[in-house]
């Protein structure tokens, strides 16, 4: 088996910045994902040097551009299930099947949404979706309620208030929390209501979902929507490093330092699924970090050596 120098866990911008890193200092690596990360819901950036506007999709996809293209960087459309140490090496097996061996291994995974627990498992898809970029047409000239207060919450209202006749945002406080660019936007837009001191006690719907009941100042009411997009945060992905002795913080962040060198020789950590920056997390950071872990790879390998 070919052992690898660096195997990049996540293709979001940590993972792929990682990536073009590890071109820069042509080491033998590849990345393993299925999807751009948070990064790719958002539905407006502005604050990316040198890049006045874009949506986070289109960054995403420049910044995989980039490592394909100008550091040949090989991308598996896969997930990996499993981590073990053997020797000074790590084995890892992905959902395909796949088996890769690699000197050093970057998790660089991201997060995923927050659910909200309450068994609208069953309409998603039909109903409730945690991707407002990816299903923002399917709602068009409809009624639909986002859940949250946060950054994410606001830039789903906004994207969906540009297809959907009315846009209800629910928040359990009494003020948003997301940055005053998105709050001064949501108050200008005549088809966006906040709904303040609001929580989200049941869904319901026979094939789809039909209804939402939210606690509001305690009582219950009803709504009647198209559509609901919860927006409550996001946990880390690291249910699968279980095995390999990572030390995580109280959320399940993964804990590293100013290399983004985890407590596993070997094992680095980068973006989002850190612990480094946990009420700040930006894509520009997990970038930054991404490019560190991969510095830190390199010379890693070179003491190795």
């Amino acid at each position: 088996m070919v052992v690898l120098d660096l195997v990049i866990l996540g293709s979001g911008p940590a993972g792929l910045t990682a990536g073009i890193y590890a071109g820069v200092y042509k080491l033998k690596f590849k990345i393993i994902g299925t999807d751009y990360g948070m990064l790719e819901k958002s539905h407006e950036i502005s604050n990316w040097p040198g890049i006045k506007v874009i949506s986070g999709f289109e960054l995403v996809q420049k910044i995989r551009q980039h490592a394909v293209e100008g550091f040949n960087a090989e991308i598996l459309n896969d997930t990996v299930i499993e981590i073990k140490k053997s020797g000074k090496n790590f084995v890892l097996k992905t959902i395909d099947s796949k088996v890769l061996k690699c000197r050093a291994l970057i998790i660089a995974n991201g997060l995923a949404s927050r659910h909200l627990g309450i068994g609208e498992e069953k309409f998603i898809g039909n109903g409730v979706s945690y991707c407002a970029t990816c299903d923002a047409r399917m709602f068009k000239n409809k009624t639909i309620g986002v859940i949250g207060g946060n950054d994410s919450a606001a830039q789903a209202a906004l994207l969906l208030s540009e297809y959907c006749k009315k846009v209800i945002l629910f928040y359990r406080q009494d003020k948003l929390k997301c940055q005053p660019i998105y709050s001064s936007k949501i108050n200008e837009c005549k088809n966006i209501e906040i709904i303040f001191n609001s929580k989200v006690v049941e869904i319901s719907g026979e094939k789809k979902l039909e209804k939402v009941m939210m606690e509001i100042e305690g009582k219950n009411n009803a709504f009647l929507l198209d559509g609901l997009f919860p927006e409550i945060g996001a946990i880390p992905q690291t249910l699968f490093l279980k095995d390999v002795g990572v030390k995580f913080d109280n959320a399940g962040f993964i804990i590293v330092d100013e290399w983004q060198r985890t407590n596993v020789e070997g094992l680095f950590a980068a973006g989002d699924v850190t612990a480094t920056h946990p009420h700040f997390k930006q894509a520009i950071v997990a970038a930054g970090e991404g490019a560190i872990a991969s510095n830190a790879v390199f010379k890693f390998l070179k003491e190795r050596q």
